[in-house]
């Protein structure tokens, strides 16, 4: 774990939601870290305590990262220091803070490295009972500029797509996939992935719209939908 003379930065996926998600790796890297930098740090705290972790934490978010990020590096280059950073669930950069981080270290001339762990995206494929050979990770669809365009290139798209959605927008996106890509095709809805409650339910996009239109949805939801055939 000695750092290197121009420091280190690893990104260390955590887990979705059970805590024992977390590779033994991980742990390590983690406790040995100079500083933890994460996406908040009381979720992190909860975390590092489970496993009786106690390194310095230091809150990096899509609000901060742009003009602490330099500055940050810099340090760590100037101070051989190796970091840890992690997000609130999953693998930093997949639709959470991470890429500024790789892309300023590779500009400061810091190592940068990624563990392999948790990340919702695989799992929700898997399950899904959808094709996996071929798929495309769309992440969050933007509720404004530029969805309308996406939601057009879907229609022709023979991969698998993968969405996260939020709760709150689970019916709108169901519905705008419905217009685009027709009421028949395939999809499936993961919840609460590694949790309590998880659930997987499967189904043609008009018969999940129906469904959650008349159960709201709680918790971290992944959308799989088939391509076209």
């Amino acid at each position: 774990m000695a750092p290197s003379e121009h420091g280190r930065v690893i990104l260390v996926p955590t887990p979705i939601g059970h805590l024992e998600d977390i590779t033994l790796r991980a742990l390590e890297v983690l406790r040995n870290a100079d500083e933890v930098w994460c996406e908040d740090t009381r979720h992190t705290k909860a975390l590092m305590n489970r496993y009786h972790i106690q390194r310095p934490l230091r809150s990096l978010h899509q609000h901060n990262e742009h003009r602490v990020l330099p500055g940050w590096v810099a340090k760590v280059a100037r101070r051989a220091q190796t970091i840890a950073v992690v997000t609130d669930a999953g693998t930093p950069g997949i639709s959470d803070p991470g890429y500024l981080v790789v892309q300023e270290c590779y500009r400061q001339g810091v190592l940068v490295d990624c563990l392999p762990g948790p990340t919702a995206l695989i799992p929700s494929l898997v399950l899904s009972g959808l094709p996996a050979h071929r798929f495309a990770f769309e992440g969050f669809l933007t509720p404004k500029k530029g969805r309308r365009k996406r939601l057009e290139a879907f229609r022709d798209d023979e991969r698998t797509m993968i969405f996260y959605e939020s709760p709150r927008r689970l019916l709108r996106t169901l519905r705008d996939l419905l217009e685009y890509l027709g009421s028949s095709r395939q999809a499936a809805v993961i919840r609460e992935l590694t949790k309590v409650h998880q659930e997987v339910r499967r189904g043609t996009l008009m018969e999940l719209y129906a469904h959650y239109e008349q159960h709201p949805v709680r918790g971290e939801v992944v959308l799989v939908v088939a391509g076209r055939s």
